[in-house]
């Protein structure tokens, strides 16, 4: 790139970061305390996360006992470990003095109005910015290849959710910032989508498995108990032949017929309760005023059982929007993620009684540097895309039970997987996306201000 073009994008960073500050010593960021809760609206102090309502909307209440809305950036660790990370200005000031780097990092995201450093940030950021634990149990969301599901009901899985459990409070307990506990990410739950789009599903894992392993003999218990153990019932019901309910499953199991996806459905329940339940159990024991969020549930796949079976356990309902299924199922006849989708997140609400989350989402947009995003809708210019933010989170948080927004990605990094950037605020010399990233801080501090003047 010529030098005069790469001194101008400095010149203009620099510019946006001065006019950043002179916000953020304006009088809405006056009264935050160091969390990013708005010392006007006082609640009472734990030293811990909490969720309260207050004027009739949901909020986080930092640990100093103010209401916070959360705004985040995620994958804020991603930044060291980028091939592109040398080439950029960051690398150019700081080499890798990584603690320096992430001061500058978290300087910068702030003054585009984000109080959070959502999923995944680095170690550095954690004393100082409010963030949220994430755990993986395994590899089995949307995205994941191969889809590896693992037989919940064994031993070594209550071992490793205890073990993982334990961690995750040690670390709430000793870190006021850690605001929940998440798990990473969504497993892929609805059995229709994931039959489709993969050629197997959470209760045929199951069902697949040998007998004698927990997961099939539990499968074959709840058989027996679906059908007061008589098995000429099941056949009759099922169209089939089996001789006995161990041996139910196999080519000759039509997944199509009606009681067969109804039974495979309850049994989906089951799974997620014992799921939740296990995992939920260690934590509860050894932090309970934490904040749990489990999984950061991918729209649409998530089927109701096992969101109710999940709303028993947790606190806060983590949701990823967008249309992820590749090569699509259908046709969309439903908004896309550039839409906040009301009325299926005020169904989720009514359904769970839980505040919201929105913990990963964005919308990408051409530039010379990322002339093709992945992972998200891609819109023609920057402003188009800050015109979606703009929608998108002013619609979400005219709902008061959004408690919530992380917006995914930083640092514009090429995934090799998707052949494409995974498009971050900045692009992949790290200067900013000086247009948008001015649009997007609007629109953060419009909807701080918005929400906090509610009456």
């Amino acid at each position: 790139m010529h030098r005069y073009h790469v001194v101008s994008r400095l010149l203009l960073a620099a510019a946006s970061v001065a006019v950043a500050f002179v916000c953020l010593a304006s009088p809405l960021h006056a009264q935050t305390d160091r969390f990013g809760g708005l010392e006007a609206m006082k609640a009472k102090a734990t030293g811990h996360f909490e969720l309260e309502k207050i004027r009739d909307r949901w909020w986080f209440v930092t640990p100093e006992g103010h209401a916070m809305i959360a705004l985040g950036v995620n994958h804020l660790n991603e930044v060291r470990n980028a091939p592109e990370y040398p080439r950029t200005v960051l690398a150019q000031r700081f080499g890798k003095d990584w603690p320096r780097v992430h001061a500058e990092i978290e300087k910068q995201i702030r003054t585009w109005g984000f109080n959070s450093a959502g999923f995944f940030p680095p170690q550095e950021m954690r004393p100082t910015m409010p963030y949220i634990v994430t755990t993986k149990f395994m590899s089995a969301s949307f995205y994941s290849e191969p889809l590896t599901y693992v037989d919940v009901f064994t031993p070594a899985f209550a071992s490793e959710a205890e073990t993982k459990a334990l961690a995750a409070a040690a670390e709430m307990k000793a870190n006021p910032m850690a605001m929940a506990w998440a798990w990473s990410d969504s497993l892929s739950w609805d059995l229709k989508l994931t039959r489709q789009s993969r050629g197997t599903d959470f209760v045929s894992f199951m069902r697949s498995l040998p007998i004698g392993a927990p997961g099939r003999d539990r499968y074959t218990a709840f058989l027996r108990e679906r059908h007061g153990g008589d098995l000429a019932k099941l056949n009759a019901v099922y169209g089939a032949k089996f001789t006995s309910f161990e041996t139910v499953g196999g080519a000759s199991l039509d997944l199509d017929r009606a009681p067969v996806f109804a039974d495979d459905r309850e049994f989906l329940r089951l799974i997620a309760r014992h799921y939740y339940q296990t995992i939920s159990t260690g934590f509860r024991r050894e932090h309970p005023r934490g904040l749990l969020m489990g999984e950061r549930f991918q729209l649409r796949d998530h089927p109701d059982e096992v969101l109710e079976e999940a709303a028993k356990f947790i606190d806060v309902l983590g949701i990823q929007p967008g249309d992820h299924f590749f090569p699509p199922i259908a046709k969309l006849t439903r908004p896309d993620e550039t839409w906040f989708d009301v009325a299926e997140f005020d169904r989720l609400h009514r359904l769970t009684a839980k505040p919201i989350v929105v913990v990963d989402h964005q919308c990408g947009f051409f530039d010379q540097q990322t002339p093709k995003t992945g992972g998200w809708h891609q819109y023609a210019s920057a402003e188009e895309a800050a015109v979606s933010y703009d929608r998108f989170l002013r619609d979400a948080f005219a709902r008061p039970y959004l408690v919530g927004y992380f917006r995914c990605q930083y640092l514009s990094i090429y995934k090799d997987q998707l052949k494409r950037y995974k498009q971050g605020l900045l692009r992949p010399d790290g200067t900013p996306f000086e247009d948008y990233v001015t649009r997007l801080t609007q629109t953060n501090r419009d909807v701080i201000r918005q929400i906090r003047e509610v009456p």
